[in-house]
């Protein structure tokens, strides 16, 4: 390509943002996580915007997230994603012990923030993230967060109740024959779980997911070896210490209406503990409602992080 070229279209680049408002490209790259293990990292949004970490769900990914990284968010806050090592992009290590310890996991958190500048973010945790989350706040205090946004789990801050209504069959068969596809080494046998876990994960209606979403879930799915299966669904899932340390804490749960993994009485003994919770059922919504329901739960993220984010300058 000429010069004449190269400059032409990078001028049309230029014009073309001006008259899209697009924000800047987003920064995509490595951070050296616990132990060594690569953790691939997105940092989306102005540099001195209130601050916004996401931690994804088990088999999923940074990308997951695109319906906020891509939004008019992008115009206003600092948000950072990162591929759990395990999944996406990021290192994908073969010993038990790189999962199934807090500190692992805690160490990934603290040293992606320390990388990407983050001081006291708002932490937005879908599903096995809220797990995540728990074991860098034990870590690490809570102080060192602004709030915690809990997306379709409760991070194992409460014992579970008995679901009032029973769980369809149909969706504990699934679950069981979704487990066991995922430890074959088979393709075909990765692909037939994927497909299992598509219809519990979300629920598509014409507000979302998209079709470019669903196709990405699925591809993220695939990149989760199977050796490291097992040793995921191992972590650590009682939190009650946590809940002392929670109770200055801004909180928000979000759940979708039809989630099987929610337990609606689970989530009031939740707000017995901290009555400062406050819960946003989204309506149609599955395991997936920042996806499902975009626009909602973009306005409820963002109506929390302005009132409850703190710079490091505030008292």
């Amino acid at each position: 390509m000429t010069r004449f070229w190269k400059a032409a279209l990078a001028q049309a680049a230029i014009l073309l943002s001006l008259l899209t408002g697009s924000v800047a490209q987003a920064e995509t790259f490595y951070v050296e996580g616990y132990q060594g293990v690569p953790l691939a990292v997105t940092v989306e949004g102005p540099e001195d915007g209130p601050e916004i970490l996401f931690l994804h769900g088990i088999g999923m990914g940074a990308d997951s997230f695109s319906p906020q990284l891509r939004s008019d968010l992008a115009t206003r806050y600092r948000m950072v994603v990162f591929d759990l090592r395990g999944h996406g992009m990021s290192g994908k290590p073969s010993e038990a012990e790189a999962y199934t310890l807090r500190d692992v996991w805690a160490g990934d958190v603290s040293r992606v923030i320390a990388a990407t500048g983050l001081k006291r973010p708002i932490v937005v945790a879908w599903s096995y993230g809220t797990l995540v989350t728990a074991d860098f706040l034990l870590a690490e205090g809570t102080d060192s967060v602004s709030g915690l946004v809990m997306v379709s789990a409760l991070g194992g801050l409460v014992t579970p109740t008995p679901q009032a209504a029973p769980i369809d069959p149909q969706v504990t068969q699934d679950m069981a024959e979704y487990y066991n596809l995922r430890q074959s080494v088979s393709l075909t046998d990765q692909e037939a779980a994927v497909s299992i876990l598509a219809p519990l994960l979300y629920e598509a209606t014409e507000d979302g997911p998209s079709r470019e979403w669903q196709e990405r879930a699925r591809l993220l799915g695939l990149m989760v070896p199977p050796y490291a299966q097992p040793f995921l669904r191992k972590h650590p899932s009682d939190n009650l210490a946590l809940l002392p340390q929670l109770k200055e804490t801004p909180l928000l749960v979000v759940h979708g209406v039809s989630d099987f993994a929610v337990n609606p009485a689970d989530i009031a003994t939740l707000q017995a503990y901290l009555p400062q919770a406050r819960v946003l059922t989204v309506d149609p919504g599955g395991h997936s409602p920042f996806a499902e329901r975009p626009e909602t739960f973009n306005a409820a993220l963002a109506a929390f992080v302005d009132e409850n984010w703190r710079s490091p300058h505030d008292k």
